[in-house]
């Protein structure tokens, strides 16, 4: 399985139980399941990660304390899609929408630290570049 893809579904996992943590914490939450849920976790994978690249190449020229704001700023966005496109996620008030993105953030950022394949595409493309 190529790395990317490895990655990617990684990265589906951890948004799954992103979203499925906010459910159960935050009362203006709301997931439909099983087929609402399917539907939100695989367009919130895809809008994430658009929006990540998107994000990042706009804000990458602003200097690094900028470029943190990415990962916040494009979860905000792939939340506000999967919500308006999708009826399997739905969101209500204005704190759980700063909550949702915080902690969906932060499980994201914390799923990277796990070790596996999918890092070493990223020391391998650094030793190129020092190369």
């Amino acid at each position: 399985m190529p790395k990317f893809l490895l990655g990617w579904l990684l990265s589906l996992a951890a948004n799954a139980i992103a979203l499925v943590i906010c459910w159960l914490l935050l009362p203006g939450f709301k997931l439909s399941f099983p087929i609402g849920f399917i539907v939100a976790i695989v367009l919130f994978g895809i809008f994430s990660a658009f929006f990540s690249w998107l994000v990042f190449k706009m804000l990458r020229d602003k200097g690094s304390s900028v470029v943190a704001l990415t990962g916040l700023l494009s979860t905000f966005l792939a939340l506000l899609l999967t919500s308006l496109l999708t009826e399997g996620l739905d969101i209500d008030g204005v704190t759980t929408w700063i909550l949702a993105t915080l902690i969906i953030w932060l499980i994201s950022v914390l799923i990277w630290f796990i070790p596996g394949p999918w890092r070493n595409r990223r020391r391998e493309s650094e030793a190129k570049k020092k190369d």
